[in-house]
């Protein structure tokens, strides 16, 4: 077996050969080459990479999304960012999601393509389109998808596709996907199997399905209010109930993992390098602050979770932060928890003085720490939602039983301890939490049960997937407080889609604008109300 850290060594041989001909307007100087299970395994790690930090484009990425949702402020020790302040985001800014997605389908295009006989690859790669096309729908509205990649066939200047097709394209790719995964052609013994080529599910032809449904599961909701979707709402929703395989269970997150590793500043977890500290050690978020809107939510649903996202200060063991806007707090603390080590003592400063045999907690555990691709806790707070909105069955018992699964999940995942010892586990500190008698934490004490899914899940996606929580927000107005920035000069209250990149204008001017004036508010994504 190849070793992990030399694996992972392979993985950035593929990236170098593909790099310069992904993006969907570019010349193929270098095409993508390789066997088909390389390929993805890059791919896949790439696509993590989109998600936890800032891509292979570096600045402009989700991350910068965490300003907006309140998850991070800026730091008043550096130079204001305007655009984001003010919400007058340009077509040079999230330039990167559009370009390095972009990049990532090129990869999985080039998988599908040369997967003859290896329908484990080929199907996986369908998934992860799925994933991409989605996340490009809901940052940008209609996209290229049925012209898009195709340079070599002639196509220089795609034509951009309705975006609900573009949803409903990606429900047939999972589909099709689903039925491969569950055929003979992959189950039987003696079928191709990727093993640990594939670094989400090292193989796992159930896991791809579970992971498949809870995409489409997302998509379904996110658009779960457009009326004429209802039907295939409903007929989707009843192949995920019929699926014994069903949608990622607790404890069954999709995690990424191609060899992390401190020997290269690229070879480090990408959320650990985003906003947690460089190969040598050095701070990479110094100008990112911890958030006083979000503090103050988990302070008003006595949340234990605070310093498992923010660096506290240690003579105080809370964190300090920044509104969203104009930063007022010249001591904020910044975001990102870790185990902050007393030097002279060997002790965790923060959350408590808890066991030195605890090895990992809050959002950033280590520089070799797993991607976050899909959590556990997601997929059960869109099975809670789904069964709320009655699209799943199982009643009012069920949704509850997921929404305090999820939870679970999240506490776990940060490996919250909150009374200075490991004794108890964290799903007992869960179980407390989610016990109180407050709305939108309490099942029984929620009367809007809508409202305390997407709130809980909007506290779970902190730092994790900005993304999933702004379109939550977009598409239900949850959480219903969260704070405009304090910009007096917003030009913008707030940022409700992408402006197509500046390159998209250079060179496939005519039909970029087809889709006329588009600016940080419009025209809305077609799932928007």
């Amino acid at each position: 077996m190849t070793p992990r850290y030399l694996f992972f060594g392979l993985v950035f041989v593929v990236c170098g050969c593909s790099k310069g001909f992904l993006n969907v307007n570019s010349n193929p100087n270098a095409p993508s080459s390789g066997a088909p299970s390389l390929i993805f395994t890059n791919a896949e790690a790439f696509t993590a990479t989109i998600i936890n930090g800032n891509g292979g484009s570096g600045f402009g990425d989700f991350f910068n999304l965490n300003y907006p949702m309140s998850y991070e402020a800026l730091s008043s020790n550096y130079q204001v960012a305007y655009n984001i302040t003010r919400n007058n985001y340009t077509s040079t800014d999230f330039a990167g999601v559009w370009t390095d997605i972009y990049h990532n389908l090129n990869d999985y295009l080039q998988v599908g393509e040369g997967a003859s006989g290896e329908p484990f690859l080929a199907a996986g790669a369908k998934v992860m389109e799925a994933l991409d096309y989605q996340m490009l729908v809901d940052g940008y509205g209609d996209i290229p998808y049925s012209q898009a990649l195709q340079l070599p066939q002639g196509v220089t200047n795609p034509s951009y596709d309705n975006a609900q097709a573009v949803y409903n394209a990606c429900l047939g790719k999972l589909d099709s996907a689903i039925a491969i995964f569950e055929s003979d052609s992959v189950t039987a013994n003696g079928s191709y199997n990727p093993g640990n080529a594939d670094i989400i599910f090292q193989g796992s032809p159930a896991s791809w399905v579970q992971l498949a449904n809870t995409l489409k599961l997302r998509l379904l909701l996110h658009e779960v209010t457009v009326s004429s979707q209802a039907s295939t709402i409903q007929a989707e929703a009843a192949k995920i109930a019929a699926d014994p395989n069903g949608c990622l269970g607790a404890g069954q997150t999709a995690f990424v993992n191609p060899g992390y590793a401190k020997d290269a500043a690229s070879h480090l977890n990408p959320l650990w390098s985003t906003m947690g500290y460089s190969i040598t050690g050095a701070l990479a978020n110094a100008d990112q602050s911890a958030n006083s809107y979000f503090m103050a939510k988990l302070a008003s649903y006595n949340d234990p979770r605070v310093g498992f996202f923010y660096l506290c200060d240690p003579s105080t063991g809370q964190p300090s932060g920044n509104p969203f806007g104009i930063p007022t707090n010249a001591s904020a603390t910044y975001v990102g928890s870790g185990p902050q080590v007393n030097a002279s003592t060997n002790s965790i400063v923060y959350p408590y003085n808890v066991s030195t045999s605890l090895a990992t907690w809050g959002i950033l555990q280590g520089a070799t720490q797993k991607s976050i691709l899909v959590s556990s806790w997601e997929s059960l707070f869109l099975q809670a939602e789904a069964i709320e909105r009655g699209l799943l069955p199982g009643g009012d018992a069920a949704a509850e039983a997921a929404y305090q699964s999820a939870i679970t999940d999240h506490f776990t995942y940060l490996s919250v301890y909150t009374n200075g010892t490991v004794s108890a586990a964290p799903s007992t500190f869960a179980a407390a939490y989610y016990g109180q008698a407050l709305a939108n934490v309490g099942w029984t004490s929620s009367p809007d049960k809508i409202q305390a899914i997407i709130t809980q899940k909007y506290i779970s996606l902190c730092f994790t997937n900005a993304e999933e929580a702004w379109t939550d927000f977009r598409r239900t107005g949850f959480p219903g407080d969260l704070p405009l920035s304090t910009d007096p000069a917003a030009l913008y209250p707030r940022v409700l889609r992408f402006i197509y990149p500046q390159s998209e204008y250079d060179s496939n001017k005519d039909n970029v604008e087809k889709e006329g004036t588009v600016s940080p508010v419009s025209p809305k994504i077609f799932w928007m109300p």
